[in-house]
C-alpha cells in the first residue's frame, strides 16, 4: 500500500507509506516497530479504514476491501485500540453506554443481551461490573486501557490492532496491560497487529516484527530471526540501544532522518548508515529475504 499526503501550507504532496505489505492471521501478534513518524500509525490507520491508500488495496480473507458492504463486513471483524483512552472514550458517556454503543451499530443483541454481553466483557479484562455505572475521569489510567480492550472486544473480533497502548502508562501498569493482552489472545484465539517504539515489549509479546523506517518497512521476520540476527543496519542500531540486549557494540546512528518532502536517491537510511557504500546512493535496495527473513539493504544479500 502506498498513503501520499498533501504537505501542510502548499500543493506537494509527500509518501508517508511506501509499497507496505503487512499481514497477520489468526492467532499470531505482528508487532510494528520505528522511531516516530515512520508511518506506524498511518498503517494501521489504512487498514481499518481510518484513511484510504493511495495506491494498493486493503485485503480480507484473500479479497480486496472496496464496497461500503466489504468495509462494514472488515469492521465487525477487524478492531482498534488507541493509543490514549483519556481522548478515545466520551468524557461524558458511562462505561456502560460506551460498551454497549457498538453493539447497537451493529444492531447486535436486545437490550437485555447487551448489557450481559457489557459485564461478560468487563470481567474478561479484569474489571468489575460496577465500572459501567462510571464515567472515564472515575477510572485510573491503567483502567481506562482496559476499558479501551474491552470495547474493542465487545462484538468478538477475530483481529485487534493495537497502537502504543502501553506507552502513557507505567512500568508496573503496563507488564498487567502487556499479561492481560496475551491472555486474551489466547483464550481468544485473536491475531494481533502490535504498533509500538518499544522493542523489549515487542520482543516479549510477539511472534513476528516488521522494522518501518520512512515510510517502508526495512526488516521483517520471526521476533527470533529479527532480534537474534538483525540484518539492516538501522535495526542493529535500534537493538544496540535497547538496555540489555546481547551486541558487540553500541551502533551509532548519524544525523536525522530525511525529509519525506525531499528524500534523496537510493536507500533513504544511507545519510546515516554505518555500512553505507556508493551503490547504495543509486537506488532503493530491493528486498533480500532468505527463509522468511526480510531486510532491504544491499548489504544483507552479501
Amino acid at each position: 500500500m502506498v498513503k501520499r499526503f498533501r504537505a501542510p501550507g502548499g500543493r506537494d504532496t509527500f509518501t508517508a507509506v511506501n509499497a507496505v505489505s503487512l499481514a497477520v492471521t489468526v492467532g499470531e501478534i505482528v508487532g510494528v516497530v520505528g522511531e516516530s513518524g515512520c508511518g506506524k500509525t498511518t498503517v494501521s490507520r489504512i487498514l481499518i479504514g481510518i484513511e484510504q491508500p493511495s495506491a494498493g488495496e486493503v485485503r480480507f480473507e484473500g479479497a480486496p476491501v472496496t464496497t461500503p458492504e466489504d468495509w462494514r463486513r472488515l469492521r465487525r471483524s477487524v478492531q482498534y485500540v488507541f493509543q490514549d483512552p483519556s481522548t478515545s472514550l466520551c468524557p461524558t458517556m458511562r462505561i456502560g453506554e460506551a460498551l454497549a454503543e457498538p453493539l447497537v451499530v451493529h444492531r447486535i443483541g436486545t437490550r437485555a443481551e447487551q448489557a450481559a454481553r457489557v459485564r461478560e466483557v468487563l470481567r474478561l479484562v479484569g474489571l468489575d461490573a460496577d465500572a459501567m455505572g462510571r464515567l472515564p475521569a472515575q477510572l485510573s489510567g491503567g483502567q481506562r486501557q482496559r476499558v479501551s480492550l474491552a470495547r474493542a472486544l465487545i462484538i468478538a473480533p477475530r483481529i485487534v490492532i493495537c497502537d502504543e497502548i502501553v506507552s502513557g502508562l507505567d512500568v508496573s501498569v503496563q507488564a498487567q496491560v502487556l499479561t492481560l493482552i496475551t491472555d486474551l489472545q489466547q483464550r481468544l484465539g485473536l491475531g494481533l497487529i502490535f504498533i509500538s517504539h518499544d522493542l523489549r515489549v515487542v520482543h516479549y509479546l510477539c511472534d513476528r516484527v516488521a522494522v518501518m523506517y520512512l515510510g517502508r518497512i526495512v526488516e521483517e521476520g520471526s521476533v527470533a530471526d529479527v532480534f537474534g540476527d538483525p540484518r539492516h543496519p538501522y535495526t542493529r542500531a535500534l537493538l544496540s540501544a535497547v538496555p540489555g540486549h546481547v551486541a558487540a557494540a553500541p551502533v551509532p546512528i548519524r544525523g536525522e532522518p530525511a525529509s519525506l518532502l525531499n528524500l534523496p536517491p537510493g536507500c533513504p537510511f544511507a545519510d546515516r548508515c554505518p555500512e553505507v557504500m556508493p551503490v547504495c546512493r543509486e537506488a532503493e535496495p530491493p528486498p533480500q529475504i532468505r527463509n522468511g527473513h526480510m531486510a532491504r539493504c544491499i548489504a544483507a544479500s552479501l
